[in-house]
């Protein structure tokens, strides 16, 4: 309080003198120094300062102040490279020197290095850098790129099926500072990409591989996003960003495949559990079953182009894997929670369910289908009380409901999350 004695250790002599002086006649000097020493031994202003100094910690760092590199020294007579005789390193023949392939523009140095390989790759006048990668990004989102060999722009390769879209696309893609955000922009909010995927008869024949893109492609979503959304729909998704590595549940075993069983799998705890799977540790002997399930590519090769397969052990991965089977307990109790208090009918949480999994209403024949699978598991469920206490193992039951009731929800999640419309960007 005001009238508390000021605590003597610290105090200075001006300090001193400055409150043996009458308020009145006190310098400006002098009261800017005795408010300098309250802010030194005021309690809440002390609190207040450790809560900002936390905070400015937890701020984005300066990445030219955390970022290291290993830098390589160049040697100052650059050593010579030869071509080898069948390889042998013993029999050498011409010498070759560094250089770009003589049917691209010329690098324009007679000894270059690495950084002059950058900026002739950035060169705004270089035929190939943009339109690769715009090329690329497009057949992410449409399945086929523009030129459809997304890896091979020369002889062997397809010409482009639109030559000036792509020339465009990659000229705002320099003329943007080479920013990949505003390229994504670009293309999701065209109108070529929002259109429908329905097909369209009249065209089966003219164009049976969309090449003059009449209608959006309906594409499988790739592996990491498939185990994202079983976590985003069921609520156990977490966003955190950065950090390392981390070991998602995997099925028994798999890790004692390694070579000379070396591989230690150790199951991550707590939120990492559920992690994004861009965050999920990659063994190059034992890769995430999961993840290969769903075409992943390995690490021993560069991908250009993932794969998409259709197979009954994806469906059976979606069904037993345990992460899915986590997932699914989680929206069935979701399911059950979100509609207690306000509107608990079966339609109601029917309606419920397809927004969470599928982002849409269900059809009046889709309402029928569902109704009867509740009716089916709900009297399976009344016989069977171990298959409840299995399926609701761990989880905790909504306020107001039964166990039986959340298994039953839970069965219903395990067959909307196998659909594939799950898994299917329409």
């Amino acid at each position: 309080t005001a009238d508390a004695p000021l605590p003597l250790a610290g105090m200075t002599d001006l300090i001193v003198e400055t409150l043996n002086t009458p308020p009145e006649q006190r310098t400006v000097e002098q009261r800017q120094e005795l408010l300098e020493y309250y802010r030194t031994i005021d309690p809440q202003l002390k609190k207040l300062k450790a809560q900002e100094l936390a905070h400015r910690k937890k701020a984005p760092r300066d990445p030219a102040d955390t970022t290291k590199a290993q830098v390589v020294d160049h040697l100052k007579v650059p050593r010579k490279t030869y071509l080898l005789v069948r390889g042998d390193f013993l029999n050498p023949a011409d010498e070759v020197k560094a250089n770009t392939p003589a049917v691209l523009p010329p690098i324009g140095t007679s000894n270059p290095n690495r950084l002059d390989l950058a900026r002739w790759l950035f060169d705004p006048r270089h035929p190939l850098t943009a339109r690769v990668t715009v090329n690329r990004i497009w057949s992410r989102y449409f399945g086929r790129g523009i030129v459809f060999t997304v890896n091979d722009f020369g002889t062997q390769g397809e010409p482009p099926s639109h030559p000036e879209l792509l020339d465009w696309l990659a000229t705002q893609f320099r003329n943007n500072d080479w920013s990949l955000k505003h390229l994504h922009k670009l293309i999701v909010t065209s109108a070529t990409y929002r259109q429908s995927s329905t097909n369209r008869p009249e065209l089966a024949e003219r164009d049976p591989y969309n090449t003059w893109l009449s209608h959006q492609n309906r594409l499988r979503v790739e592996a990491e996003i498939i185990r994202d959304q079983a976590l985003a729909v069921s609520g156990l998704m977490k966003h955190k960003v950065g950090g390392p590595s981390v070991n998602p549940p995997q099925p028994e075993g798999i890790a004692n495949l390694g070579y000379a069983n070396s591989v230690k799998w150790t199951t991550s705890k707590g939120d990492d559990r559920y992690r994004r799977g861009l965050y999920t540790f990659f063994q190059r002997t034992v890769p995430y079953p999961m993840l290969m399930t769903f075409d992943s590519p390995d690490s021993n090769l560069s991908c250009t182009r993932r794969e998409r397969s259709n197979t009954p052990l994806q469906a059976l991965t979606i069904w037993n894997d345990p992460v899915f089977f986590e997932c699914s307990q989680k929206l069935g109790a979701r399911i059950v929670e979100s509609t207690q208090k306000k509107n608990p009918s079966l339609e109601n949480r029917i309606n419920h369910a397809f927004e969470l999994c599928l982002a849409r209403q269900p059809a009046e024949q889709e309402i029928q289908i569902i109704r009867q699978l509740y009716q089916e598991q709900t009297k399976l469920l009344q016989a069977d009380q171990s298959a409840v206490s299995e399926l609701t193992n761990q989880l905790s039951i909504p306020e107001g409901s039964t166990p039986r009731e959340v298994a039953t929800w839970i069965m219903i999640g395990r067959v909307l999350m196998n659909l594939d419309e799950f898994v299917t960007r329409g």
